[in-house]
């Protein structure tokens, strides 16, 4: 279509490209119209990995596209004989999955997506290239006119077009994933999956073949990575994995899960260069123990025992340790050893169970390798429950020894940390903290235990944090008065503090209560950072920093996802981290991912109700108002109609255009209201969800000067406050709440 000539922009000072269209080109008003609409398309998408378009224009006859510069190789051409080193097929990979999922977000779809239009740069910044295919599917991007494309038209480049583009059927975003899988095959490989000696034959491979996997890619290819190929090239565009999104998160945790487990040493990114085999350090997953008591009412204990051994390990060089909620998550569940490690990226697992009588306690653990499902160790304990912190640290360190683990300096101090002597208090804090962790119902027994905790024992640092946490949780989700609870809440998290300044979790809790009780954003900042300070893997601290304070308080929407993905990294599958992050991609408004999200976190725990809340929240927000209600109506009947799960569907259906609905949950509102506490936030929001803008802004006004928890919390960046934000007398409690001192 035209040449690309090598530039000088003389009023900026850089170097830049120059296509510009061929004269016969030009003047042929179809590809001219091809042109244009591969200007619009760029110029629509702002991405790292995608080129940039500078200017476009005409000089005479001349029609020309301005773009970024780029010196490096097209993918073609860096691609090996055998394939491309697995540190380098993650970088590429992951550009490319991150540049169409910016791409398929816009609703543009590329068409030609293969080596030749991807660009290494000679600095290793990976480009994709070429949107002369591509197709926008939003009005306001397509061009005027006829289609460029009929249907039954076959556009794109044959070897690396999917099914559907071959049989001339409509396309979207999936016709991409498999484009795409495609070159993530011959990246890991060095050839392509589908081959024939004419044109006809490989359309019949393309259309019939089945490759195998297993057999044609390298050994060091991680499985994972290998069923990620495969679900890229199912032929029904439907079996597909569905969107970018999805892969660039899968990609991202397949290479953590393979950086974890080597020890990394330098690659050269030249064609021909041969991946080294790095060394594997040891790795482990410690699995929720299993409750073999009579009354099966032990199960809180079995977690607890299972999470100080996990911990102990987790603080030993040179052993690397599954994050305890992405190990817990196979609790109940029937996977094999050989599944269970692949997906934690593990290469031994330490399954345990736990059988009490009064006082007495028998604890089975065997050690187990994951490649050949032989056991390594096991061992029977059974002691006086007194004697339990001792049994869990002989257990850390028989770990050790097994997996040839040093001890540094030969330690000879215990690997598990007795937090309290108390045996009572310590029940009382694991079950405790497991009921405040559910959320919901649960948090006001779990409360009452963790009082009893401190009453026992009161220099129990954890469960004093854990009493801040439950209060904290209660005042912000508007199930108690923030009034009552603030002197308790702030007392409790500096009370942690004092008797263990080196806790993360009694920072987190400060942080929190000082954000939600006192509107005072630097005392939380403070306290977030030194929690991540002191243990950057704490991923519930890294998630409320990321969603409470960055975004809700601070609006700062790009860090905030950041640093939920960051948590996400550190506990994978975490359906509470996933929620989270969920929760800061809607916030930002990219919803699509954020729906991907949250789906993801109901999958991972379908007993979740705040990750069907915000869901609930994307689906509405994206406009799929059928979606949404459903999708919340079901969080409101599990957690017996949360007021977090009514005003969330009393918004939808405001939106929705369903206000008699909104106003009948608004009434229910304010009848709980008669009979007992309920946030003026949360009245102030299904208010306004029923249209009744004054009494909306006079539960608003009321929810700040009482200095609730949730409005704190909400009314600066949470979605369902955006409509009343264009209110003056909104944006003056706003300029209120960010005065200085506030």
């Amino acid at each position: 279509m035209g040449e690309v000539y090598r530039a000088r922009d003389t009023k900026l000072n850089r170097d830049v490209a120059i296509k510009v269209l061929l004269p016969a080109v030009a003047n042929d008003p179809g590809r001219l119209a091809r042109f244009s609409r591969e200007a619009q398309l760029l110029a629509s998408l702002n991405h790292p990995h995608i080129c940039t378009i500078h200017d476009v224009g005409r000089k005479s006859s001349t029609v020309y596209l301005v773009m970024e510069l780029l010196e490096g190789r097209t993918l073609d051409q860096l691609i090996p004989r055998g394939g491309v080193a697995l540190d380098q097929f993650f970088d590429i990979a992951i550009a490319l999955a991150d540049a169409l999922a910016a791409a398929h977000r816009k609703h543009i779809t590329h068409r030609d997506l293969k080596p030749v239009n991807v660009m290494v740069s000679d600095d290793g910044r990976v480009k994709v290239l070429d949107f002369g295919l591509a197709r926008a599917t939003e009005p306001d991007l397509e061009l005027t006119g006829a289609a460029l494309t009929q249907p039954g038209t076959i556009v794109g480049t044959m070897p690396y077009m999917s099914p559907e583009q071959i049989e001339g059927k409509a396309l979207d975003p999936r016709t991409d994933i498999f484009s795409l899988g495609i070159m993530m095959y011959e990246m890991a490989t060095g050839r392509r999956p589908f081959a024939g000696d004419s044109t006809p034959a490989l359309m019949v491979s393309i259309l019939k073949d089945q490759p195998q996997l297993a057999a044609e890619l390298r050994p060091n290819v991680p499985a994972g990575v290998s069923r990620l190929i495969g679900r890229c090239l199912e032929k029904d565009a439907g079996d597909r994995i569905q969107t970018a999104t999805e892969i660039l998160a899968e990609l991202k945790a397949q290479r953590r899960a393979w950086e974890s487990a080597v020890v990394a040493s330098p690659m050269p990114l030249s064609p021909g260069s041969v991946p080294r085999q790095k060394e594997r350090v040891a790795s482990i997953a410690v699995l929720a123990f299993t409750d073999m008591s009579a009354a099966k009412d032990q199960d809180w204990f079995c977690d607890g025992i299972a999470e100080e051994i996990l911990n102990a390990l987790a603080g030993l060089d040179g052993l690397r340790v599954a994050a305890r909620t992405s190990a817990f998550s196979f609790k109940g569940k029937s996977d094999d050893l050989r599944s269970i490690g692949e997906k934690l990226n593990v290469t031994t697992v330490l399954e345990g169970s736990m059988r009490r009588a009064g006082d007495r306690v028998r604890i089975t653990v065997q050690l187990s390798e994951v490649a050949s499902g032989f056991q390594l160790w096991s061992e029977r304990y059974d002691r006086e429950l007194k004697d339990i912190f001792d049994v869990q640290d002989e257990i850390a360190r028989a770990i050790a020894e097994r997996l040839r683990i040093t001890l540094a300096g030969g330690r000879a101090d215990r690997l598990v940390e007795q937090a309290t002597p108390n045996i009572e208090a310590y029940q009382l804090y694991l079950k405790g903290r497991a009921l405040v962790d559910r959320r919901g119902a649960s948090v006001p027994i779990g409360l009452d235990l963790l009082r009893k905790a401190v009453a026992l024992d009161a220099g129990y640092s954890l469960a004093w944090a854990g009493i801040a946490d439950a209060l904290t949780v209660l005042a912000y989700s508007g199930a108690a008065r923030g009034s009552t609870s603030k002197l308790e809440a702030l007392a409790a998290a500096k009370r942690s503090i004092e008797l263990n300044p080196a806790s993360a979790v009694g920072h987190t809790a400060l942080a929190c209560a000082t954000l939600l009780y006192e509107n005072n954003r630097a005392m939380a900042k403070q306290e977030f950072e030194r929690a991540l300070e002191l243990d950057p893997h704490y991923a519930q601290g890294r998630s409320w920093y990321a969603l409470h304070y960055l975004q809700w308080a601070r609006g700062d929407d790009e860090r905030g996802i950041a640093e939920a993905q960051r948590a996400l990294d550190s506990d994978p599958l975490s359906a509470y981290v996933m929620m989270i992050l969920g929760a800061c991609l809607c916030t930002a408004g990219r919803l699509d991912e954020a729906i991907d999200m949250c789906r993801r976190a109901v999958r991972q725990d379908a007993e979740s109700f705040v990750a069907r809340w915000a869901l609930g929240i994307s689906f509405g927000l994206a406009g799929r108002f059928q979606e949404a209600i459903s999708t919340l109506e079901a969080a409101a009947e599990m957690s017996a109609r949360h007021c977090l799960a009514i005003t969330a569907l009393a918004g939808v259906l405001g939106h929705a255009g369903k206000p008699d609905e909104a106003r009948a949950l608004h009434h229910e509102m304010m009848d709980r209201s008669s009979r007992g506490y309920v946030s003026a936030c949360h009245l102030a929001l299904t208010a306004e969800a029923a249209g009744d803008r004054e009494e909306a802004m006079a539960f608003a006004r009321r929810a700040w000067d009482d200095r609730e928890p949730p409005f704190i919390l909400w009314a600066r960046h949470f979605p369902h406050f955006r409509s009343l934000h264009s209110d003056p007398r909104f944006a003056a409690i706003l300029r209120e709440m960010n005065e200085p001192g506030e």
